[in-house]
């Protein structure tokens, strides 16, 4: 089930990243990752809905946080980033490509006219799957690609 991030989904957080393994969590966060404290785990969850937006993966059997996209406007208020993580052992099954979908359908309906992602150059993975919904990849430094989607060109 795929829904709207709500506040009370804090409490899933620990279980989730508890599944999600280190080298995943360094090509999300690009970098070594640290428990999250509180303030943290709030901050991820409590957002300003006029300017960001997360969808969260549920199992429909056990209520567990499968993965989650975000979404945070630039200043310019017509373009996005976005962000995506995925429990590893649920990779390559395509939960992720389902929130993709759902963020980028998201963001047309609000009328924005592009969202980006910056990606590690050896996310061969994440880079692939872009690539497949239709985003191009802008070189921006040595190891990090930029993954862009165009709203006039989809």
């Amino acid at each position: 089930m795929i829904r709207q991030a709500r506040s009370e989904d804090v409490a899933l957080y620990t279980d989730f990243l508890c599944n999600v393994t280190a080298e995943d969590q360094r090509l999300r966060f690009f970098g070594r990752v640290t428990p999250l404290e509180a303030a943290e785990m709030d901050r991820l969850t409590k957002l300003d809905y006029g300017h960001e937006m997360a969808f969260v993966a549920l199992g429909e059997d056990t209520g567990h946080l499968l993965g989650v996209v975000r979404l945070i406007d630039e200043l310019d208020e017509e373009t996005a980033q976005f962000t995506i993580l995925v429990r590893s052992g649920l990779k390559g099954h395509g939960l992720g490509w389902l929130l993709m979908r759902r963020v980028i359908d998201y963001a047309k309906e609000k009328g924005l006219r592009r969202v980006y992602g910056d990606v590690l150059a050896e996310n061969r993975t994440m880079l692939q799957m872009c690539a497949e919904l239709g985003f191009y990849v802008q070189d921006i430094g040595s190891d990090i690609r930029r993954v862009v989607l165009d709203f006039k060109n989809v």
